[in-house]
């Protein structure tokens, strides 16, 4: 998953705090503008439904592809 240009840095490393508190994991350090997620795209995609509801339509993060 990667960040969006232009988006607010602070915000994504909040949405990516809370998404790796729902995945039970600590919490991981954005590199060169990309977070490292467990490969698991499903599990990843509801965990950050419920940690940034609506961010498949924000401009803060990129999904991974499945």
């Amino acid at each position: 998953m990667d960040d969006r240009p232009g988006a607010d840095r602070q915000k994504v490393e909040d949405v990516v705090e809370r998404l790796a508190e729902r995945l039970g994991i600590p919490t991981p350090e954005l590199q060169a503008d990309y977070v490292f997620l467990p490969a698991n795209y499903v599990t990843v995609a509801e965990a950050l439904d419920e940690a940034e509801p609506g961010w498949r339509d924000e401009t803060l993060i990129t999904p991974p592809e499945p």
